[in-house]
């Protein structure tokens, strides 16, 4: 390897090994398959339990899933130039309602689980969550002859089922389960035929089954869902993955806390003894009988068994030995600097995954701009994760099943197989998530009506705005309503027009207050 003359770590100071401060700072080489292929194991294991254990890490999961995904991004076929397929604008709208209705009914329905367990919204909650806390996930597509007009169903699979056949060593051209070709597009995946730990083998050397990474019409026989951070990137890290170490330390910090605020509650009072057999022993308050450590099944302590740990219950007070005393018995519990020091590692690691900490908690206690801005700021990453995801898992998903729809005739799309370009066109899908939540409704109502006035923005964009949903629908149920509003002679909804308060009264009882 060639290097550049001249002293490293001289025009740079962040490259200096002399400095005190860099002097043990050791960068190692790698590539990024190299460096994650290490730590990857033991990253989706202690994200995994932090989920499970660790609240901060559990309303980070959440905050993202909810956000993200929250009830469903909804796909919404569009054909945006249908005379390029033959066909008028009328024609387009009628088909792109035709094949929403007919993929509803695919994403609405269990069986599109291959597990029989998730409609296609909750697939896509697991997924998500699945590759937050594990770096990725993968889909298969399969078959299932039970699954009437459709057949086609997802299987999702957790990392660690994407792994090398037993005995093959990472390398170049396959790793981590992955094989690539020269330009590191995958060509193939490896996958194990169970979970790996599971019941029946408590291990994770699996027999694995190569699975094509493309179908004969370039569609992906697997969806891989991750978020690459340097190229030549195989395999996703787990969200929490930079913070694992603060939020593991701030876990063990609360539990210490809470631990001294319960004790603090216990302690009442300690009495200095001057009768050294009448003092008792420093085991704590708690009768022998209802004592958890060092008893029997019955509450019996175990004899010839090790001193007992300090248990204390509400209302302590101890008899010390003689010439025993205890300078302070104000432990200071609760801690008053505890809520800023932790919402300060809070802040720092909501930051470092792209959101603000009074999203992920829930807190808003600060003033209208502050909680407006927090929201914002969150709502660009929700965004640009929801554009991945899409990308990722819906994109792929629509497009395998609208082939499938294709061969067995549920959908037409004349052209489709014979001419990519046609496919392409064919396969154009809009996806609507959940509104981002409004924080002043009127205001932001308002502001929107103002941007249709000045023809920034659609109706249909307003309406995804505010609610998720699309104009067209919007305005054929206005359509209906108006209908029968004709119908039964109905005025339009405001028309009526109120001349008084409801609080102003008439002298005459006979007179209405409304005119």
């Amino acid at each position: 390897m060639s290097r550049a003359i001249g002293t490293s770590g001289t025009a740079w100071k962040g490259a200096s090994t002399i400095t005190e401060a860099l002097r043990a700072f050791y960068a190692p080489n790698g590539s990024a398959d190299r460096d994650i292929a290490a730590d990857l194991d033991i990253l989706r294991r202690r994200s995994r339990q932090l989920f499970q254990n660790n609240t901060f890490s559990r309303a980070m999961i959440s905050s993202f899933d909810t956000n993200v995904v929250g009830t469903g991004i909804k796909a919404r076929p569009v054909l945006m130039r249908p005379e390029m397929l033959g066909l008028t604008s009328e024609d387009a709208e009628d088909w792109a309602d035709k094949t929403k209705v007919l993929f509803n009914l695919w994403a609405t329905d269990k069986k599109c689980d291959a597990e029989k367990t998730n409609n296609f919204m909750q697939l896509q909650d697991l997924a998500l969550k699945t590759s937050l806390l594990g770096g990725d996930c993968f889909a298969l597509s399969c078959f299932d002859k039970s699954f009437e007009s459709f057949g086609m169903n997802i299987k999702l699979l957790e990392g660690e089922r994407c792994q090398n056949p037993i005995g093959q060593m990472n390398c170049d051209a396959i790793a981590e389960g992955i094989e690539v070709d020269r330009n590191h597009a995958p060509v193939a995946y490896h996958f194990t035929q169970k979970p790996v730990w599971s019941f029946d083998d408590y291990t994770n050397f699996v027999d694995s089954v190569r699975v094509p990474a493309f179908d004969a019409f370039g569609n992906p026989n697997v969806i891989h869902v991750f978020t690459s951070d340097r190229t030549d990137q195989r395999r996703g890290v787990p969200l929490l993955a930079p913070i694992i170490c603060q939020l593991k330390q701030q876990e063990r910090y609360q539990d210490a806390e809470l631990m001294a605020a319960v004790i603090s509650a216990c302690f009442t009072a300690v009495l200095e003894n001057n009768v050294p057999d009448e003092a008792e022993d420093l085991y704590g308050n708690v009768p022998e009988d209802e004592r958890v450590e060092k008893t029997d099944s019955y509450g019996n302590v175990i004899p010839g068994g090790a001193q007992p740990a300090l248990e204390m219950k509400p209302g302590a007070v101890w008899s010390l030995a003689q010439g025993q005393k205890i300078s302070s018995l104000n432990p200071q519990r609760p801690n008053v600097n505890y809520q800023p020091f932790v919402e300060s590692i809070f802040a720092e690691a909501a930051a470092a995954c792209g959101v603000s900490f009074e999203v992920v908690l829930r807190k808003f206690n600060s003033s209208y701009n502050a909680v407006r801005a927090a929201l914002l700021e969150s709502q660009k990453t929700f965004n640009k994760m929801c554009m991945n995801f899409v990308a990722d898992f819906c994109k792929p998903v629509y497009e395998k099943w609208l082939a499938n729809a294709v061969i067995l005739g549920i959908v037409d799309a004349p052209g489709f197989f014979e001419n990519p370009i046609k496919r392409k066109l064919w396969s154009q899908c809009l996806w609507i998530g959940d509104a981002p939540f409004l924080l002043d409704p009127k205001k932001e109502t308002e502001a929107i009506k103002m941007q249709i006035d000045e023809q920034l923005i659609s109706r249909d964009m307003a309406c995804a705005k505010i609610n998720g949903g699309d104009y067209r629908t919007v305005a054929e149920a206005q359509a209906s309503e108006y209908a029968l509003r004709k119908e039964l002679g109905l005025g339009e909804p405001g028309s009526v027009s109120k001349t008084e308060n409801f609080s102003v009264t008439s002298d005459n009882p006979e007179e209405s207050a409304l005119q």
